[in-house]
């Protein structure tokens, strides 16, 4: 049996042997080295998006938001005697601000 390996691993050698020979004899080709960044390039592009991005901001329009000065509340309350009357007043809009869910505490 020992003999059997001794002449496979002799063939393999050999086998291989000769692709190293044919491989020696092929020219690999160059490799280009790795490109070389020049950081002037990107100079035009920030100095062109600077200045669009100032346009932009220089040229946007202020919105004026007007609060409503004066509001006209009309009520309707209910007194003694289930006699209904309907209370109109005039104020501010901050005097009467009201949260969304104030009507939840309404009791009925």
């Amino acid at each position: 049996m020992k003999l059997q390996d001794d002449i496979t691993d002799v063939e393999l050698e050999m086998f291989f042997s000769e692709l190293r020979n044919k491989d020696s004899h092929l020219n690999t080709p160059t490799y280009p080295g790795k490109p070389t960044f020049k950081i002037w390039k990107l100079l035009p592009i920030g100095i062109a998006a600077s200045l669009l991005l100032g346009l932009w901001i220089w040229n946007q329009e202020k919105d004026d938001i007007t609060l409503y000065q004066d509001m006209i509340i009309i009520s309707l309350i209910e007194r003694e005697n289930q006699e209904q009357t309907i209370i109109i007043e005039q104020a501010a809009s901050m005097d009467v601000w009201e949260s969304p869910t104030a009507s939840l505490l309404n009791e009925f």
